[in-house]
């Protein structure tokens, strides 16, 4: 007997089972996790596979995978509820230049709707730019933000049409840099609003964290 080109062998599940069981203990992982369904998708490719396999590279699972998975489970998910009557209340991004432990310079960049009021965009990694002697001034912040609002206006929503403008308002923290790429985004997008985070917090909830009605 043959399953894909595989002789059966009738110790096998024993032996899997004994495999699984120490690969989640090995590596303190949840004892739950051996009837996730994600696994059993797992288990049902391998049933598929040649004998000249081999799983991928811890870099590519932390890279192009990695990127792949965000594309087709989250990003395209969060773009689906942020642009969801977008047209009626428009989108808000906002977001900061955070540095963390001390050495890692990063920008956060996040969207808004009433739909979904935490829309990560990006976290944009300022270390290498740093490195060659530049800075996080309003500029590069500029840079990083322009391409994210012109992705979310490119995105086709649910009825499968695209809204050039609908990002109408852009609040960072009160940081110079951050305030003149504000002012470099408005002067790309007239038709952004410009505020600074601390006293347009209370308007930012009511406006774009509570649900309509």
């Amino acid at each position: 007997m043959k399953l894909c080109g595989n002789s059966i062998d009738p110790n096998a599940p024993a032996r899997m089972d004994v495999a699984i069981a120490d690969f989640i203990h090995s590596h303190c992982l949840p004892f739950s996790l051996a009837q996730d369904l994600k696994l059993m998708k797992i288990i049902e490719e391998a049933r598929k596979l040649g004998p000249l396999y081999s799983p991928p590279h811890r870099n590519d699972i932390g890279g192009v995978y990695l990127n792949a998975l965000y594309v087709t489970t989250h990003w395209k998910e969060q773009l689906k509820t942020l642009l969801s009557e977008a047209r009626v209340f428009g989108v808000t991004v906002f977001g900061d230049g955070a540095t963390i432990l001390k050495t890692v310079p990063l920008v956060n960049v996040l969207a808004a709707c009433v739909n979904n009021p935490f829309a990560l965009l990006e976290i944009a990694d300022c270390t290498a730019h740093l490195a060659e002697g530049g800075k996080k001034d309003a500029k590069y912040i500029a840079k990083i933000i322009m391409p994210l609002i012109q992705q979310v206006e490119s995105e086709e929503d649910m009825h499968k049409k695209t809204s050039p403008g609908i990002v109408d308002l852009v609040f960072f923290d009160g940081a110079s840099n951050i305030q003149n790429a504000g002012k470099i985004l408005w002067a790309f997008n007239p038709h952004i609003a410009l505020l600074d985070m601390a006293p347009s917090m209370l308007l930012f909830v009511l406006c774009r964290c509570l649900h309509k009605g």
